[in-house]
């Protein structure tokens, strides 16, 4: 035998020994993930949100603590280094490449995002044309532009319902200051939405039964409201139940928290620290972020894909539409989802309100959407409206306190989208199967073969194809 021949292929071997994987560098990247709702947390919010709703100041001047420290300038460089490093890995599955190469670039415009949300924070008081542009640009590129005709269907809707409602008094007063603030908003014509078939949601009914039936039985039917450490004890024993070993590395922590999140690059479950859930409340999170968002990360791991359990690029509104989905499918009941964020971020985007002008708006919206037919506009109403609508309103302008965040539109688009997915294949259960192969969208062709072509991983680390 040659022995020449066999020196490349020698020496090659050691260079491989010596250097990281492709799934230790992927570990490396994931690392230093840009954190958009970690790194815009304020830590004087309850102070502005008091000063906002006592009229002492006009805007929120919220700080974020994260955002000012990060360095992004290095973790750009950092991103862009590993990045290279995997695209050009000497046994990198050609296959995924393009997926690697898309999923490293979304980490870099996510990055600097967040790094022009802190230089246009920065400079708050003035205003910035270019960082402007640039950030509400990476916006549409990381979620999706709204669509100003369904933004406009969406308010002419919810408007023309407060319209054919005998208001008198306090109420009649509000109604006329939301018409002032709003100006011209046509209630007559109202655009043909999208809404799945009797039959989809009856099948995904059924669905949701079968698929879910045994995480829901540790849900307590005595219990009617759960606070955190109730809610943590039905996590975790559907962690080591229903999971098992391929949940070990999962945890369920309570903390600080807006709401129930699944952070998947942690493998971790959060629960707010001072929270009530409801019993119905309750049933819908596990069906939403351990039998949706926790059961694709877990999927998606167990592939020899690596960015299949953190989300293929695009998959964030598919991600949080299935969520809605498999909530609604399992009261059986369909509803459009996410109409109040849309309108939020409509205010801002299409009409370029800001903070206030926006609250204003939603706080009148709440409370005369919510008034029963001859009830009286309460004090207290007006004050639930208001607490609320700081926080709805606060959602979408996170981060800057000035410009739109467009992240949120995926509770409407991403449920509207697959419902017209599994309206299209109804009862095809090998097509449904797409779903809950990892985090991708199972509606785009180029993801389902990225999830026919993976390769699952067992425990030892073997690819079984």
């Amino acid at each position: 035998m040659n022995k020449q021949l066999l020196q490349p292929q020698m020496t090659m071997g050691m260079e491989q020994l010596n250097s990281p994987s492709v799934d230790e560098l992927f570990v490396d990247i994931v690392k230093i993930e840009p954190k958009l709702i970690d790194d815009f947390v304020p830590d004087n919010g309850s102070e502005q949100k008091q000063k906002f709703l006592n009229g002492d100041i006009h805007n929120p001047d919220n700080h974020y603590p994260k955002l000012e420290s990060n360095d992004y300038e290095g973790n750009a460089e950092k991103i862009a280094q590993l990045g290279e490093r995997i695209i050009n890995h000497s046994i990198l599955n050609q296959k995924y490449k393009s997926t690697y190469s898309v999923f490293i670039k979304q980490y870099i415009k996510l990055n600097r995002m967040l790094e022009l949300a802190r230089d246009i924070k920065a400079i708050s008081t003035k205003v910035n044309e270019e960082l402007t542009s640039e950030y509400i640009m990476l916006n549409h590129e990381l979620y999706g532009e709204p669509e100003e005709s369904v933004y406009r269907s969406l308010l002419s809707e919810k408007v023309g319902r407060i319209a054919k409602k005998d208001l008198a008094g306090r109420a009649l007063d509000v109604k006329n200051e939301l018409m002032d603030l709003l100006g011209d908003v046509d209630t007559e014509t109202q655009d043909e939405r999208f809404r799945p078939s009797t039959e989809t949601i009856e099948w995904m009914h059924g669905v949701v039964d079968s698929l879910y039936g045994s995480m829901l039985s540790h849900v307590p039917e005595d219990v009617e409201s759960f606070n955190a450490e109730a809610a943590q004890a039905v996590f975790e024993s559907i962690l080591h139940d229903e999971f098992g070993e391929a949940a070990e590395d999962w945890r369920i922590d309570i903390e600080q928290a807006q709401s129930v999140n699944v952070k998947a690059s942690e493998k971790r479950i959060v629960i707010p620290l001072e929270r009530s859930i409801s019993q119905a409340a309750m049933r819908g999170l596990v069906v939403h972020e351990m039998g949706v968002h926790m059961l694709r990360a877990i999927q998606g791991a167990s592939t020899d894909l690596k960015p299949l359990e953190l989300g293929l690029p695009g998959y964030m509104n598919n991600e949080e539409g299935l969520g809605v989905i498999m909530q609604q499918a399992l009261k059986g009941e369909y509803h459009e989802s996410g109409i109040n964020h849309y309108i939020t971020i409509g205010l801002a985007n299409f009409e370029k309100k800001d903070f206030r002008d926006t609250f204003e708006i939603k706080w009148r919206l709440s409370a005369l959407s919510s008034l029963k037919a001859g009830s009286k506009l309460t004090d207290e109403a007006i004050t639930k409206s208001q607490n609320a609508s700081y926080g709805a309103t606060m959602r979408i302008y996170r981060g800057t306190d000035s410009l739109p965040l467009f992240k949120d539109i995926s509770y409407y688009n991403g449920a509207r989208d697959m419902w017209q997915y599994l309206e299209s294949i109804q009862g095809d259960e090998l097509k449904f199967m797409f779903v809950l192969m990892g985090r991708a969208n199972p509606a785009n062709s180029d993801d389902q073969r990225l999830l026919l072509e993976t390769a699952t991983i067992d425990n030892d680390g073997d690819k079984n194809e």
